[in-house]
């Protein structure tokens, strides 16, 4: 734990962002064209229309025509295609967009 607590208050300092010092999750949406999504867990369900990505207490969904993956790694993925919405799902709830 304080090896933690002393990351938090170094990246406090030196003024890094809150989703790269606390492996929160980060997303970039550029235009209708691409979405790059940092830190997630995995992914859930892929096809041409939606993907979806485990986010720890929530998933992701990206929504679109024409939907795929241009690059990816352990915790990051970018996508492409014609992006229609980004949001939210809660397990038990509805999606809250982006």
């Amino acid at each position: 734990m304080q090896k933690d607590s002393f990351r938090v208050r170094a990246a406090d300092l030196l003024d890094i962002p809150a989703d790269i010092k606390g492996g929160l999750l980060h997303i970039e949406i550029t235009g209708k064209r691409e979405v790059f999504i940092e830190n997630h867990k995995g992914i859930l369900e892929l096809s041409e229309n939606e993907v979806t990505l485990n986010a720890g207490k929530e998933t992701v969904r990206v929504l679109g025509q024409r939907l795929r993956v241009l690059a990816m790694n352990n915790n990051e993925i970018r996508l492409s295609g014609i992006i229609e919405s980004v949001g939210f799902v809660r397990e038990g709830s509805s999606c809250s967009q982006l």
